[in-house]
């Protein structure tokens, strides 16, 4: 029996408990008037750790689902206590039921919690509870208290907190570092903060136009499960303690807010089919998408069926299905995104050119398209014209690693290798990984042919990088 994965954060744990001795002991919360950290040490604190989350197998680079929980967790954090502080919510490759919330507005969000929430508000109201984790800077104080200097160490103490509270696995880790810690004492801590980002969260999921119903009934799910599975419960209960005081208190509340039913978005169903169709077997995956639609030949039903097919290489009956989609007037760029994916699967660049230079006057703020466009063009053999269009896009979006990453290849393909190396290593930056950034001015600086201006441009973004670098350090 093949040995299960380590988490995402255990894994990471490995990474950062050696760094220092004082990530070993978990610190107890205290009350608000304890020492925090401020906004600025939490996002860099957030930075260093994201930094590590995207070098990891198990980062979803999925720019369509990255798309959706953005807009779902804008529309939430604009209804949260502080509206105005700037979250990134990310999807984890993981079927387990998860998500977790770090320093800085980070939210992690596993796929198995998507593909599990049988409707929006159950979705959103697990983000509504990660986000009041953040407004009432829960990690942050228990981060903070311990008065430790330097970012890096800050941020392996959190990352341990995390990976404690996860699974297991990761608590023997932190064993195997640190003899004295009290887990039980940390759990009781982490009850209280749970039952404070229960009624915050609660308020935000209504506030937002949610049904508040879908955080209580997505709980209660949860616990009968728990009950039934001891020992083998939703991951949300190992990283969030659920007790009956606290659906209890949330069955209360909920009595007491008027009764809202609220209408799953388009793009909720769809990308949580696009989840499922990536579920196990390509073929397995396959034949559920067939006896979906058959017993429910709904839009979301025959999305699942094109990219289950377009998984498993059956392109002919991807195309058939979208044609449902065709048929049924459904109008979504999620939808024209996957037909532009199909279309590059089966090499033909040119019709997902004309496909997404036509979706792209009508949507023209969904980022996806602009990106497999650029695609496009490369697998096209047209970088000169695919360097124009990065371009424009950077005027909208000129912090985007990803453009960044496109227009780096753009370069490469014209033969232009300082301006690729640059453009490479402003795509790491973004990332915050400062040491493959500089590894790219480096580059930049011996590839020749470049003019006075161009390497002034390098030589201060490499004094900038390796001053960061330095920051970084503890």
């Amino acid at each position: 029996m093949k040995a299960p994965k380590p988490s995402l954060l255990a894994a990471l744990l490995l990474v950062f408990s050696i760094q220092s001795a004082h990530a070993a002991g978990l610190p107890d919360l205290g009350d608000a008037s304890r020492v925090a950290l401020s906004e600025s040490q939490e996002d860099q604190i957030g930075r260093e750790i994201m930094r590590q989350v995207r070098n990891d197998a198990d980062y979803l680079n999925d720019p369509v689902l990255e798309d959706y929980l953005a807009n779902l967790g804008d529309k939430l954090a604009s209804a949260s206590p502080e509206p105005g502080r700037r979250y990134e919510f990310f999807p984890v490759r993981d079927p387990s039921i998860n998500a977790f919330a770090l320093p800085g507005g980070y939210i992690g969000v596993h796929t198995g919690l998507i593909s599990a929430a049988r409707n929006e508000s159950e979705l959103a109201g697990v983000l509504s509870h990660e986000i009041a984790h953040v407004t009432q800077h829960h990690i942050a104080r228990m981060v903070g208290s311990q008065k430790i200097g330097g970012i890096a160490t800050l941020a392996a103490l959190a990352v341990a907190i995390l990976a404690a509270r996860s699974n297991s696995q990761a608590s023997e880790a932190v064993i195997a570092t640190a003899q004295a810690m009290n887990i039980q004492h940390q759990l009781d801590f982490t009850r209280e903060h749970e039952r404070e980002a229960d009624r915050t969260g609660l308020q935000i999921l209504s506030d937002a136009g949610f049904s508040p119903q879908g955080m209580a009934t997505f709980f209660e799910r949860l616990q009968a499960q728990g009950r039934l599975y001891e020992n083998n419960a939703p991951a949300y209960l190992r990283t969030h303690p659920l007790t009956f005081q606290r659906i209890a208190d949330m069955q209360n509340r909920v009595a007491q807010m008027p009764y809202r039913q609220h209408v799953d978005s388009l793009e909720f169903l769809l990308a949580r089919a696009r989840i499922q169709a990536n579920e196990g077997e390509a073929a397995d995956a396959l034949r559920r998408f067939e006896a979906q639609t058959r017993a429910s030949p709904d839009p979301a039903a025959w999305y699942g069926l094109a990219s289950a097919a377009l998984r498993a290489g059956k392109t002919e009956r991807a195309h058939a299905a979208l044609a449902r989609l065709d048929a049924d007037k459904v109008a979504s760029p999620v939808v024209l995104a996957l037909k532009a994916e199909l279309a590059l699967s089966e090499r033909r660049p040119q019709q997902a050119i004309d496909l997404l230079a036509n979706a792209m006057h009508t949507h023209t703020s969904y980022r996806p398209l602009a990106y497999l466009y650029a695609r496009a063009l490369l697998a096209a053999g047209k970088p000169r014209e695919a360097l124009i269009f990065i371009g424009e896009q950077q005027r909208t979006w000129f912090a985007d690693a990803r453009l960044y990453g496109l227009l780096a290849e753009a370069h490469q393909a014209l033969g232009e290798l300082t301006q690729s190396h640059l453009a490479q290593a402003e795509s790491y930056a973004l990332q915050d990984r400062q040491g493959a950034a500089i590894e790219q001015l480096q580059l930049a600086q011996k590839s020749g042919g470049a003019d006075f201006y161009t390497l002034s441009i390098i030589d201060a973004r490499l004094r900038e990088m390796k001053q960061r670098q330095q920051a970084a350090k503890p």
